[in-house]
């Protein structure tokens, strides 16, 4: 029995063996070489490997730099001797949280200074003194580790934060029970101006957000990390740099803060969404555990612009501890904010960050975004497996989750500092599920009866505009008594009181507006005439004894006459042919006739002269005036009607045709106190003067707009003028063209006739 035993124990520890050696593959790079370079002040490191890689490049403190290269196998690889800068160089193979082999190359300086860390095809470059952004510190002696601050008493809380002006500035004061101090308080190094406060080992009651707004202090935030070791953070955001100085207290700790520069607008990036800062470090100053990413100081790019991100910016005086990046190459430089994108357009305003991952999983991506930014990150179950390849230089890490996670469907809820993320099906299914959720709950009430009598609206408009709009629920009923104008709605206790709220803002009463309109139709006639008549009578007879000496003719007569009866009345003779020369002068009011002749009647000649002048003005004023509601049509009508006969079938119908003034107007107040009106208006009138069958044709003026004028003010609406000349010439051919007596012998005449129409508006509002 134990031999069986045996035998299986050691075939599960082979079994386990194979396990182990599946799930941890051999590492898929080499590294090749480390090389060391100085050149004058300042001295780089390259890194080589055989193939690109991933790597996290942390400064636990001033004199040690650790690059941590993933999936990369040391293979007996001895750096090149250090000089410059850089005291010493070691390769320490290591493992990572999930069994990963890591060649981690640790740097020991000869002072302290800041690096530059990029990557550049296989291989990556680190770079210190002129060649790094952060430059070299001020002393070359390694600076004295800071006290640690004595451990707060048990109890020990901070519970009050007070802002008060004193005579060199702004005093902050932060309290509580118990024996504490600060741990450390420090401004932060990029924008905007902040100072940041650690209190080690110390719980906080505070709001996370306490508003201020005196001095340079805009608003204090306060942040506890309940992880080991427990921190408390405070940061005091500002609206200009400023000098502080620290008062320490019995339980607490007083900070002065003086103005250091004049003060200057917030940038776009501090106006928009408020940031949040980390999760705090550990307490008095020291070093977190594990690597911390290498802020690497560089001018800020123009980030690609997009809608505003709901993701928060956290950014901080001090960046989190970061884990080790997925599988492929990961580079993180943070750096400034990009400027603000053009109105109108999505902004981004995290860190400017480079990415460059191949076949990284999808899960360690993200994970990483939670060290870059310092949000909480949690990551739904439904999100599945997926490789990512993405290469981002210098964009905002907000803007480079939301490219990632658009590109595997995905989305995310941000709650407070937590951020969820899951694939956009279940976000909308949780989404449809809140609604009715919230739907079934405010469904799930008493119904209430209100009984509101209208004064000015009609309740049956009412009660359709409550249902349209939807404010009566689903479960409500709304009922109209029209004899007493009364709504009755029975509904939900809350969506009565949406319904009370808007019959308030409907029945109330409207101004009326007072329309007047004037038609002023105005006549000028004019016409000038002068016309001739000219009679003759000659006869030769035996009777008259003036016959010719000839046998043949012997009598002879020529004829033609202007007065009714022409010839020697006292011989009693007389003559009835018409006039020879008839151009009178239509419709003359006066004329001159002269008539002469012989004793014996043998020849008479006769002329008349008639002239015409006449002037004409006339004017007729129609002045319609109406009242009438906001926002109702008003109809106005004077004249006649017309009565028309028609036959047919032996049957006689009459209808009745309008030939009246018509004004018909509906006016909109607006709220500057100008009237819109639609405006019809019309002016007919018969003309008797040239009927057909009796019946006259109706002159007709109509005029239809829509036009803006001001209370009590008058406007032309329209206007039609018209101007008829005529001239005539009539005379006897030939005899019309002769020089000097042409004018014997023709008629003149002259006519002109002008008429114009113009019609006023003027509203007036009557409240």
């Amino acid at each position: 029995m134990s031999a069986r035993l045996l035998r299986v124990l050691a075939g599960a520890l082979v079994l386990g063996s194979a396990v182990h050696a599946a799930g941890h593959a051999a590492p898929t790079a080499r590294l090749t070489g480390v090389a060391t370079k100085t050149e004058g002040a300042g001295t780089t490191v390259v890194i080589e490997t055989s193939e690109p890689v991933a790597y996290v490049a942390a400064q636990p403190d001033p004199l040690t730099l650790l690059v941590d290269l993933r999936d990369v196998s040391p293979a007996g690889v001895r750096p090149d001797r250090p000089s410059g800068a850089v005291a010493d160089v070691r390769i320490e193979p290591e493992t990572g949280e999930d069994g990963t082999a890591v060649a981690r190359v640790r740097m020991l300086l000869s002072r302290p200074l800041t690096p530059v860390v990029r990557s550049r095809r296989n291989a990556v470059v680190v770079e210190f003194g002129a060649g790094a952004a952060g430059g070299e510190r001020a002393s070359a002696v390694p600076a004295a580790e800071p006290a640690a601050p004595p451990r707060p008493s048990p109890g020990s809380a901070l519970t009050r934060v007070e802002t008060a002006a004193v005579p060199d500035g702004t005093r902050v004061t932060f309290t509580g029970p118990g024996s504490w101090r600060a741990g450390t308080i420090e401004s932060a190094r990029d924008l905007p101006p902040r100072l940041v406060v650690d209190f080690p080992d110390l719980r906080s009651t505070l709001p996370a957000v306490t508003p201020v707004g005196l001095g340079p202090v805009d608003r204090i935030r306060v942040g506890v990390n309940r992880v080991d070791p427990l921190v408390t953070r405070a940061v005091i955001d500002l609206t200009c740099p400023v000098t502080h100085r620290v008062e320490p207290l019995e339980n607490g700790v007083a900070i002065v803060l003086s103005q250091a520069a004049p003060a200057r607008p917030r940038t776009p990036e501090t106006a928009s969404e408020p940031r949040l800062d980390p999760a705090p470090g550990p307490a008095g100053g020291a070093p977190p555990p594990g690597p911390v990413p290498v802020v690497v100081a560089a001018a800020a790019s123009q980030a690609a612009p997009g809608p505003a991100s709901p993701v928060p910016d956290v950014s901080g005086a001090e960046a989190r501890p970061a884990r080790q990046p997925a599988a492929g190459q990961a580079v993180l430089a943070q750096k400034p904010a990009a400027p603000a994108a053009p109105e109108g357009e999505k902004q981004y305003t995290g860190h400017l960050v480079t990415f460059d991952f191949f076949q990284a999983d999808l899960r360690s991506v993200l994970r990483t975004f939670s060290e870059i930014s310092g949000l909480n990150i949690v990551i739904d179950p439904n999100v599945p497996a997926a490789m990512v390849d993405v290469s981002l230089k210098e964009v905002p890490w907000d803007q480079a989750l939301e490219v990632i996670l658009r590109s595997h469907q995905l989305g995310y809820v941000l709650e407070n500092n937590v951020v969820r993320i899951a694939p956009l099906k279940v976000l909308a299914q949780e989404e449809t599920e809140r609604q009715k959720l919230a739907e079934a709950q405010s469904m799930s009430g008493q119904l209430k009866v209100l009984t509101k009598t209208l004064s000015y609206a009609k309740a049956a408009v009412v009660a359709k505009l409550l249902k349209d709009t939807r404010v009566i629920s689903n479960r409500g009923t709304a009922i109209v008594d029209d004899r007493t104008n009364t709504l009755i709605i029975n509904d939900l206790p809350e969506a009565l009181a949406q319904c009370e709220d808007l019959i308030t803002k409907l029945d109330r009463s409207e101004p009326q507006v007072e329309i007047e309109a004037r038609i002023v139709q105005t006549t000028t006639t004019a016409a000038r005439a002068i016309g001739v008549q000219w009679g003759v009578n000659g006869r030769m007879a035996s009777a008259l004894a003036n016959t010719a000496p000839v046998t043949f003719p012997a009598q002879s007569s020529v004829s033609g006459r202007t007065a009714s009866q022409q010839g020697n009345a006292t011989l009693g003779e007389s003559s009835f042919t018409p006039t020879a020369v008839h151009l009178p002068a239509t419709g003359a009011t006066s004329a001159l006739g002269i008539s002469m002749g012989s004793l014996t009647g043998s020849f008479n000649l006769d002329v008349a002269l008639s002239a015409l002048e006449e002037k004409g003005q006339g004017k007729i004023l129609s002045q319609p005036r109406v009242m009438m509601q906001n926002n109702f049509e008003a109809e106005m009508t004077q004249g006649v009607q017309i009565p028309i006969q028609t036959s047919a079938n032996n049957t006689v119908t009459v209808t009745f045709k309008d030939a009246a003034l018509t004004l018909k107007v509906r006016p909109q107040i607006t709220a500057s106190d100008t009237v819109m009106m639609s405006i019809s208006l019309e002016n007919a009138s018969p003309d008797y003067s040239r009927s057909v069958n009796g019946i006259p044709p109706i002159d007709t003026q109509r005029a239809i707009t829509q036009v803006l004028v001001n209370d009590n003010e008058t406007m032309v609406i329209g206007g039609i003028m018209k101007s008829e000349e005529t001239s005539m010439r009539d005379g006897v051919p030939g005899l019309s063209r002769i020089p000097l007596l042409r004018w014997l012998f023709r008629r003149d005449s002259m006519s002109a006739d002008q008429r114009e129409l113009l019609i006023f508006i003027t509203p007036r509002i009557r409240r």
